[in-house]
């Protein structure tokens, strides 16, 4: 009589949760657009987040009442090939909601560098997602006398953090993006 080899159980449990994690995952947020200009030695800055909210419990949460946050990370620095980049400044971007149950509302705070920049309340889900996925930072880089054709920006987006299987955290980030800087003619 020929034995069968078992399949073992928690082989069988782990690609089960793989297979399902990947079939369900939501989809990856992305900076869809990065485009930085030069003028009168000042760095403007616009990006665009794209798939923040494909992510239900991102939609969840927020709608819950817990503050969410999106930071947005913002490095200038000159591309040197071959060598070190020099790095000339960074910013953090942080924008976070809050959803008020009584009054049915967003308020949005919108903070640079840990410093409150401006409050702003929405009423419609679709308005906040924009303000949220959307930023744009006029004179946001000094670069004094440097030439912007040689100076690139980068950015990157955190999200809220989730978990997996209940138990290990897990955040959600995009890549890291860049463009270089151009110079806009006044």
């Amino acid at each position: 009589m020929v034995k069968k080899p078992h399949v073992r159980p928690l082989l069988l449990a782990i690609l089960f949760l793989a297979g399902t994690a990947a079939v369900a995952a939501p989809p990856n947020p992305a900076l869809e657009t990065l485009s930085a200009t030069a003028r009168n030695g000042k760095v403007s800055v616009r990006l665009t987040l794209t798939g923040a909210f494909g992510n239900p419990e991102m939609v969840e949460a927020l709608q819950s009442g817990l503050p969410t946050t999106i930071t947005y990370l913002v490095e200038i620095f000159r591309d040197r090939p071959n060598w070190f980049d020099e790095d000339i400044a960074q910013a953090r971007v942080e924008v976070i909601c809050t959803f008020n149950s009584l009054t049915r509302e967003y308020l949005l705070n919108y903070r640079r560098d840990r410093r409150l920049i401006r409050s702003q309340t929405f009423t419609d889900l679709t308005a906040l997602e924009r303000a949220m996925t959307h930023i744009e930072e006029t004179d946001f880089f000094d670069i004094g006398r440097r030439k912007p054709y040689k100076l690139k920006v980068r950015a990157k987006a955190e999200l809220m953090t989730g978990w997996l299987m209940y138990v290990i955290p897990w955040e959600t980030s995009t890549r890291w993006r860049e463009t270089r800087v151009k110079t806009v003619t006044p």
